[in-house]
């Protein structure tokens, strides 16, 4: 005999007591007349494989929405439950039994015991001592404003309550458990979002955590008072206080040192054996069993035997690599869906009931959104992160399906309550899951106003230098390049240290500044080695060299935050960050780290300043010092930020300087702005250098791809260091064709061509990009910054002036940007560039953007009349021209142009001369 759990009762069928024949574990088999479906085994492996199967394949769908994935589990639960497939014969009798469900609520104790129990060791408390006002006011407001609300509501409307309502205190359930923002469900949204790293993030996580802990405390002590109070005389009552204390004793003094010892005995770097993994489980599951002892829900035992147990490795990474895999991806889903497959659309027939749950729902999470930006309003958060905050803040997720599925368990809600309830934490995940993507974007903060890298640096003054690390085989050659830099009293080099360490087995990601002999801190050992290597370097270099360090823990995918977010404080103007290898048979180099790749990627993408790649193909090995350094110069700001960078070497007397130019035929090429931007800058360099018996110019005139190839082939080995630019998108006779096998698109075609196998080059490469985005995006505010002295009178004749030497509204605002710090016109004058030049009548007559395809298909033309077998350029000719039709005609209608106005390509040059 046994009581059915999942049972659609009501309250008063609450201690029915169900008899069915017993179930045994494993079946014979179908080959012996045995039916597998009379099992328990078999039933609850069908569940795990039906449930993985539906949710993978709706998630396929709902992931293209922006979906999470716990609402796909959710929805592949509703189609398996009785309003869809379930209403079948045969899925009810497999899916629906009471002998099934009893089986499956056995597998969900033991999913929420794991969950919880990994979530809590990932769980850093040492952030709580570093909880700001904000994160507090964030947790109190926001908790009592919505508990206050559904209390006061709950006695305003007292009389038109269900009755059922006040005989099972559902509101009390409801206001108890809805107004709380769990730090799982903080956690896990804030995981799938790759939002751990961000300043929001953390504010969330911090907010949730202070939230969590005072409702635990609270709720515990009420507990031990209730189970006081109803003690039949006060020896029994003294027994709850002091079983909470006993159980909080057990965890610490005993659990905790065990653990302890056994992650002490570990070696460094390795994972626990399989003896202490279930040890440690074991210990887990015992938590979970005192605290039912005792009368306080089974996952509170695991989750606060997690928390105080040492997070990171070797126990949290561990429990990653065995224990989280499998159980986010095998038992969670079926948790989930298992709650999405008691749901009965058939029974919401009472529209009284569930409406007035969906109207304290609503009102619990609308108060809940008000609790939390009400303490940030009066604080120097954007409105957009503050209504970010706040929607992250009202989510729900794991936690308040089990609670959900524990009020069904317990009879404190029927199955049309329960529906309502689901399907409400269906639809307040959907939606905040796109909000908060479409919403929070943390690059935004990473724009520069002002030019940060090494061309535009002031001289004799300090280079601010973000040197990343991975590795300790990264320190040498990094080291080598530094030196190289020629740091002086005269030209001292600020280097910022970070020690990149992705963050497993615990949730909170750390950006701190690295102090010796710090215990708490993940991967000390290795850090040290790194810190005591460029202390060195440091004092070698006195008073010429300054060292910071860092430490970074955080995962691969948000990795690219923290870094630049240290870039754009410290206000560097280079940051380097290494190209991962490794060795394969036969002692080869291979260049095959795929999360690395993905943070290079993205640092490119949003970092405030100029990066380097730097490629270490082992040639630093032999010698201190870099003596035969090359720039290949193709044109462009990638290439000029790589001669700056070079420049500063040529300071250094060991070091020989080799720059190679290459360019096209006269015939081949018109000279643009770029080009002149780089022969000026040709020019200041040879100037500069021409007494140098270190520095070689020397030019290569090619006229395709293979001619680069072949000068890159003849010359590369010659030298220990490659600086080249990235020139990412950049077309150029030079280097067509070499795109197409490109392997690594953050080094560029060239440096992708130079570090593949089949090239047979050993050089080192620094592959530099200019700045990053600052130069493209919107600024993060859409208000000037308060430094901006500048008045619109003042910008308007800027434009007015800049017009009439000739430059096109994009050239004036680059120049704005740059050069006066003018992220956007319209936020000082209120008016566009265009606008401003119409009102004064120096408006182009002709649309920038139209005007230079037109002036695109003028050079393609003249060169086709030179080369007419150019079957290419031909091609590239119908594109643009149809381009310019498109164009011209979406002008026309805009009234932009005149409707009588025609591109004709017979005197299409008179339109740009």
């Amino acid at each position: 005999m046994a009581d059915y759990l999942g049972a659609d009762a009501p309250p008063a069928e609450a201690n029915t007591i169900y008899c069915y024949r017993a179930m045994t574990t494993t079946s014979t088999g179908i080959w012996l007349g045995d039916n597998p479906f009379n099992f328990a085994l078999p039933i609850v492996l069908y569940h795990i494989v039906i449930v993985f199967i539906f949710s993978r394949v709706t998630h396929v769908v709902l992931a293209r929405l922006g979906q999470p994935i716990i609402i796909s589990q959710i929805v592949a639960g509703i189609l398996l439950s009785p309003s869809c497939l379930g209403r079948t014969l045969k899925f009810e009798k497999l899916l629906f039994s009471r002998q099934t469900l009893e089986q499956l609520q056995t597998v969900t104790v033991m999913s929420y015991t794991l969950f919880y129990f990994v979530l809590g060791v990932k769980t850093d408390l040492s952030m709580i001592p570093k909880v700001g006002k904000k994160a507090v006011s964030v947790a109190v407001v926001g908790t009592l404003l919505p508990y206050l609300s559904v209390y006061l509501v709950a006695s305003a409307l007292k009389n038109r309550l269900p009755s059922n309502f006040a005989k099972i205190s559902l509101l009390h359930y409801i206001s108890n458990k809805w107004s709380l923002t769990s730090y799982v469900v903080v956690s896990c949204f804030l995981s799938e979002l790759n939002l751990l790293a961000s300043k929001v993030g953390r504010l969330a996580m911090s907010a949730a955590l202070i939230a969590d802990i005072i409702y635990l405390l609270a709720d515990g002590c009420m507990r031990t008072f209730v189970l006081s109070s109803r003690a039949d005389n006060p020896l029994r009552g003294l027994l709850g206080p002091l079983s909470v204390i006993g159980v909080a004793g057990i965890i610490l003094l005993v659990m905790r040192p065990l653990v302890v010892m056994i992650v002490q005995r570990t070696p460094e770097g390795a994972l626990l054996g399989e003896a202490s993994v279930v040890s440690v489980l074991l210990m887990a599951f015992a938590c979970g069993f005192m605290c039912m002892m005792i009368g306080f829900d089974f996952i509170i035992g695991p989750l606060l035997f997690g928390m105080v147990l040492p997070g990171g490795a070797p126990l949290g990474t561990t429990l990653v690599e065995r224990v989280d895999r499998f159980v986010a991806g095998l038992l969670t889903p079926m948790v989930i869906a298992h709650a999405g497959m008691q749901i009965d659309f058939a029974t919401m027939v009472d529209v009284r009931q569930w409406g007035m749950l969906e109207l304290f729902l609503l009102l619990t999470v609308v108060s809940k959104f008000v609790g939390v930006i009400l303490p940030c309003i009066f604080t120097t958060m954007s409105r957009r992160d503050v209504l970010s905050l706040g929607i992250i803040m009202i989510n729900k997720g794991i936690q308040e399906v089990g609670y959900a599925t524990q009020w069904k368990v317990e009879h404190k809600v029927d199955t049309q309550l329960f529906t309502a309830v689901v399907i409400s934490i269906v639809i307040i995940c959907g939606g905040t899951t796109p909000m908060v993507r479409r919403m929070y974007r943390p690059e935004d903060r990473f724009v520069a106003y002002m030019r940060r890298n090494v061309e535009h640096a002031l001289p004799n003054h300090e280079l601010g230098v973000l040197a990343c690390v991975y590795q300790q085989e990264n320190v040498n050659a990094l080291l080598v390049l530094l030196e190289a830099l020629g740091p002086s009293i005269n030209s001292p080099i600020c280097v910022y240290l970070l020690h990149l360490n992705e963050l497993v087995g615990r949730t909170d990601a750390v950006l701190i500044p690295y102090k010796r002999h710090d215990k708490s801190t993940s991967g000390l050992s290795e850090t040290e080695h790194i810190t005591n290597a460029f202390s060195l370097f440091e004092k070698k270099y006195s008073g010429a060299v300054s060292v910071l360090p860092y430490v970074c823990l955080s995962p691969y995918s948000t990795m690219h935050s923290d870094l630049c977010s240290l870039a754009l404080d410290k206000k560097v103007s280079l940051v380097i960050v290494p190209f991962r290898k490794h060795m394969v048979a036969g002692g080869n180099v291979s260049f095959g780290c795929t999360p690395v790749h993905a943070v290079n990627l993205n640092v490119l993408r949003c970092a405030p300043c100029s990066v380097g790649i730097f490629v270490d193909n082992g040639l630093f090995d032999g010698g201190p010092h870099l003596h035969r350094v090359a720039v290949y110069f193709f044109g462009g700001p990638d290439d000029r930020e790589a001669l700056a960078l070079a420049a500063r070497m040529v300071e250094r007397s060991s070091v020989e300087l080799t720059v190679v130019r290459f360019f096209l035929p006269r015939d081949r090429w018109e000279p643009g702005s770029e080009e002149l931007t780089d022969n000026k800058m040709l020019m200041r360099f040879r100037q500069a250098s021409v007494n140098g018996k270190r520095v070689v110019y020397r030019e290569e005139m090619v006229r395709d791809s293979e001619g680069t190839l072949g000068v890159i082939r003849e010359v590369s080995n010659d030298f220990n260091l490659l600086i080249l630019g990235r020139n990412a998108g950049k077309e150029s006779p030079l280097t067509t064709g070499l795109s197409m096998w490109s392997e690594y698109p953050e080094l560029g075609v060239i440096g992708d061509l130079l570090v593949s196998t089949d090239f047979g080059g050993r050089v080192s490469l620094l592959v530099v990009q200019q700045k990053g985005i600052s130069s493209s995006a919107l600024p993060y505010k859409r208000t000037p910054p308060s430094w901006l002295k500048i008045s619109a009178p003042d910008v308007d004749e800027s434009i007015c002036k800049f017009a009439k030497k000739g430059l096109t509204p994009s050239q004036i605002g680059v120049i704005l940007r740059d050069s006066h710090g003018i992220a956007q016109v319209k936020s000082v004058t209120g008016s566009k560039i265009l606008r401003i030049l119409k009102a004064h009548g120096l408006a182009p007559e002709i649309p920038e953007d139209l005007y230079h395809l037109i002036k695109k298909a003028v050079a393609i033309r003249k060169h086709l009349e030179r080369n007419r077998k150019d079957k290419d350029s031909k091609f590239r000719l119908i594109l643009v021209e149809s381009r310019i039709h498109r164009l011209a005609r979406y002008y026309k209608r805009t009234k932009k142009l005149p409707p009588v106005w025609k591109y004709e390509s017979t005197t299409a040059s008179t339109l740009v001369a």
